[in-house]
């Protein structure tokens, strides 16, 4: 694969799993070619695999659409993560380095301050900056074989993110980074391991209550126009 197809399979993936493409969106080569500036060949080719990773789905005649996923889908991705991330928390309040720390640290007070100001593009700011704190905790976690499982899982299947959450929700989120932070730099492990598992369950319900509460107006709207 080259370095251009890298860079669009990147972009995409980023875009779906931040939910700026939505679930069951259609994707057209023609419109990412003009606005990533590429041609439509890397383009075909980051779909391609986009498609074989299950983010999304061809139809006959109509071109590719952003796969979307049922409750047990997720239900069963955040078990996995729950599982993962947590030790990997638990870990790098063992293992951590003082830089590592010090990066946790300045990602969770960027966002607290993207949430605080909230200036233009702020949400998808803020999730840029969340990745990059659950990838480097995983980093201090400094386990390879955890690394290697939960490369996919990190994502995985937040499609929609930032984009769904209440003021409340939000508060609650950038709380949880707080602790987590302080509880690796103390070095307590169960406290890590904890407070990572009350974060991931706090997200999917949010997710879950989302979604429901997405379907019932799709299902109102559709009775509307009977």
């Amino acid at each position: 694969m080259t370095k251009l197809t890298d860079q669009v399979y990147t972009t995409l993936r980023r875009q779906i799993m931040g939910g700026e493409l939505a679930p069951d969106e259609q994707v057209k080569e023609e419109k990412i070619a003009k606005l990533l500036d590429v041609s439509r060949t890397p383009v075909r080719a980051a779909m391609n695999r986009l498609t074989r990773d299950g983010l999304l789905y061809r139809e006959r005649g109509r071109g590719s659409f952003v796969s979307a996923w049922n409750t047990d889908d997720i239900k069963e991705v955040f078990e996995l993560r729950i599982k993962i991330e947590s030790k990997a928390a638990g870990l790098a309040a063992l293992r951590a380095t003082p830089e590592q720390i010090n990066n946790l640290l300045e990602f969770s007070t960027k966002m607290d301050e993207l949430v605080r100001t909230k200036p233009e593009g702020y949400l998808k700011k803020i999730q840029e900056q969340n990745r990059l704190f659950h990838f480097t905790l995983m980093d201090a976690a400094r386990s390879r074989r955890l690394a290697a499982i939960a490369q996919n899982l990190v994502e995985i299947p937040i499609t929609i993110g930032f984009y769904i959450y209440s003021e409340e929700d939000m508060q609650r989120s950038m709380n949880h980074h707080r602790e987590l932070v302080h509880a690796i730099k103390i070095g307590s492990e169960d406290y890590a391991s904890e407070v990572m598992t009350v974060h991931l369950r706090a997200t999917l319900c949010t997710f879950l209550i989302h979604r429901e509460k997405r379907q019932n107006e799709d299902i109102n709207l559709r009775h509307s126009t009977l």
